[in-house]
């Protein structure tokens, strides 16, 4: 019995003197995490209203003549696509999965005035103050009710991308989109929701077009 006491007395000595390097950690079974980079930032910016172009048998070219209300012309709501409502409806898209940076979302703000499009055209350094070392911005430069009596009636936009690290300028993009409009402008008494409705899918179907090109492979060189 004595010698069978000292065992264990023994054992129990040599277990307490074992350094202990598993922790809360080992006791748990959890892995320690790594600390996540710093997500990249992305800000947007919508363009200052919706413009027109019109081309047909008698006349044609004369930019904005719907927008105005110029004789022959198709008649346009007053501001349908106003900065603010643009914004919004930027707000509704995913647009951090939309435009990523390498596969990683960006963290969105999107902004409700429009820039002067001398800014968006020329700027070669972030325009938001404060960017971060992984920043991108995206101007919707321009916004057209373009019609053809030949092919109907569509929305054009014009993009600008641009990408920043570091703060230097990685990467710039720009291009028009175009999707088809089916409802808007309204022709008839109680169609303006349609319309409305109309409108604002064309808008959203612009900016994934947009999306879709900025994301699609480079074209191989011949």
């Amino acid at each position: 019995m004595p010698s069978s006491l000292f065992g264990k007395a023994f054992a129990a000595f040599l277990l307490a003197s074992l350094p202990q390097t598993g922790g809360d950690e080992a006791m748990s079974g959890s892995t320690p995490t790594t600390e996540a980079p710093p997500a990249c930032t992305l800000h947007v910016w919508p363009s200052s209203g919706l413009r027109s172009s019109y081309h047909g048998w008698f006349h044609g070219g004369l930019v904005d003549g719907a927008v105005d209300g110029r004789k022959g012309y198709r008649q346009l709501p007053e501001e349908p696509l106003t900065a603010k409502h643009q914004a919004d409806l930027l707000r509704e898209l995913p647009l951090g999965d939309l435009i990523a940076a390498e596969g990683t979302p960006y963290l969105v703000t999107v902004h409700e005035e429009a820039l002067p499009s001398r800014i968006v055209r020329q700027a070669r350094t972030p325009v938001q103050a404060g960017a971060g070392d992984c920043h991108a911005e995206l101007f919707v430069d321009d916004i057209f009710f373009q019609e053809d009596i030949v092919n109907g009636r569509f929305i054009k936009a014009l993009f600008r991308f641009r990408r920043f690290d570091g703060g230097a300028m990685t990467r710039q993009f720009g291009t028009f989109t175009q999707a088809r409009l089916t409802a808007f402008p309204a022709s008839a008494p109680g169609e303006d929701d349609a319309a409305r409705r109309d409108l604002d899918a064309t808008y959203a179907a612009t900016v994934r077009e947009f999306a879709a090109a900025l994301n699609a492979p480079a074209p191989k060189r011949r």
